[in-house]
């Protein structure tokens, strides 16, 4: 599998949001708000690590931490800076690796947050981002992250969502090995653009093909994609990770999403004091 490019990805997801402004703060605003309210006082220094288009970035800076951002995409972190100053707030963003962050960013935050983490899908690269992690944390502090749920705990949990997803993706004819869906069209000065997405199964993950076709006049240009969903690092598999690699109390959050109508785990692994 070709690794995503995740500067062409945003690209299109820019293109995507100027036509069709999805509200993605306010509905990802409860996560922020409810980690506020677990770790409330000034000067909460705090990493967002997933940066992208700067959604999380802005939000948590308006809830009061002290916010850094980073994001090995140029691409997403220009987003993520134009987010920030339309915002009219002061968050430095920097390009970072999560498995060098201890080198360049040594014992820095107290909190660092993460809603892809799970996206790696070789153990032993997760585990490298894992200590970049830990070692950029000060001690007692806490990395926060996402899908792994310790409501459902036993082995196997992540698989149980990659059948619901797969079977998201069937149609009547039943689960064939795999499958297309138009995911978004939006035209906007001329400009059309279409996302197909073939999906492919695999042992513990879905592998997206994005086809972008892009249309200009005359003109047409195609690019493609990869994007790995990855289900192996449910609580059972990364919990364990986590504390091979050093981290303590790994604990899961229950909260409510108001703007969306439901419940979600937010989990939080410590480095030792």
């Amino acid at each position: 599998m070709d690794v995503a490019d995740w500067d062409r990805y945003w690209r299109f997801e820019e293109f995507r949001r100027s036509c069709d402004p999805l509200d993605f703060r306010r509905w990802k605003r409860d996560s922020q708000r409810e980690l506020r309210a677990l770790h409330p006082g000034e000067g909460v220094r705090l990493l967002d690590a997933t940066a992208g288009m700067g959604d999380h970035t802005v939000n948590l800076a308006e809830e009061g931490f002290v916010v850094e951002a980073c994001d090995a995409s140029e691409v997403a972190r220009e987003l993520t800076t134009r987010a920030v100053r339309e915002a009219k707030l002061d968050v430095p963003v920097f390009d970072a690796r999560w498995e060098t962050l201890g080198q360049s960013h040594r014992s820095c935050y107290d909190l660092i947050f993460n809603d892809a983490l799970h996206w790696t899908w070789d153990r032993d690269v997760l585990a490298a981002q894992l200590r970049g992690f830990l070692d950029a944390l000060r001690p007692g502090g806490a990395l926060v992250f996402f899908f792994a749920d310790a409501r459902e705990p036993d082995e196997g949990a992540g698989l149980r969502i990659l059948e619901w997803d797969w079977s998201q993706t069937t149609d009547s004819s039943g689960q064939p090995p795999t499958f297309e869906r138009v995911a978004w069209t939006h035209e906007r000065d001329g400009r059309h653009v279409e996302l197909t997405i073939r999906s492919e199964r695999g042992e513990a993950f879905l592998d997206e093909h994005h086809r972008f076709v892009d249309r200009r006049g005359d003109e047409e240009t195609i690019s493609e994609l990869v994007m790995r969903r990855v289900y192996r690092w449910d609580w059972f598999a990364l919990s364990r990770l986590m504390y091979d690699v050093g981290f303590v109390d790994v604990r899961s959050d229950v909260l409510h999403n108001r703007a969306k109508g439901y419940t979600f785990a937010m989990n939080r692994a410590f480095r030792p004091r």
